[in-house]
């Protein structure tokens, strides 16, 4: 079953300092839960191609991906990993000079196993935790 998952917030932080957070593949291992590791394999100005390393559910994961980088978004693509399918895109809008507008949207399927697993309410609370630690990174970095 394909599931859809949209998460906005707005952060008092430039969006050139967020999506150059965002745009560095090695930052993700440090706002999504469960990521232990997180490499760069390929860098172009257009895209990133790296692999994320998951231990969840007392399983590995890894999940290999291309970014996509445009002018306020960034689309996420798997390659490889354990969803059957997996589209993302994080856009960002600026509101005033140092309020910024992030939205992540994701469209994905499961697994049939993980599937019946995961309710939706124990995705939404992954995602919502990534989306914090993010802010929480973002906000911590640009009072430094």
């Amino acid at each position: 079953m394909r599931r859809n998952f949209t998460l906005t917030r707005l952060i008092s932080v430039e969006k050139d300092l967020i999506y150059k957070e965002i745009a560095n593949f090695k930052n993700y291992v440090n706002f999504i839960p469960g990521c232990t590791r997180a490499d760069l394999i390929e860098k172009s100005n257009d895209f990133e191609i790296g692999e994320l390393k998951f231990d969840f559910m007392l399983k590995n994961y890894s999940i290999k991906s291309k970014n996509i980088l445009k002018d306020n978004s960034i689309e996420i693509q798997q390659i490889e990993g354990p969803f059957e399918y997996f589209n993302g895109e994080w856009t960002l809008n600026n509101k005033k000079k140092d309020l910024t507008e992030i939205r992540f949207d994701a469209e994905f399927e499961l697994p049939f196993l993980l599937d019946n697993l995961l309710p939706d309410h124990a995705i939404n609370m992954f995602i919502e935790g990534a989306m914090e630690a993010f802010i929480n990174r973002l906000e911590v970095f640009t009072e430094n």
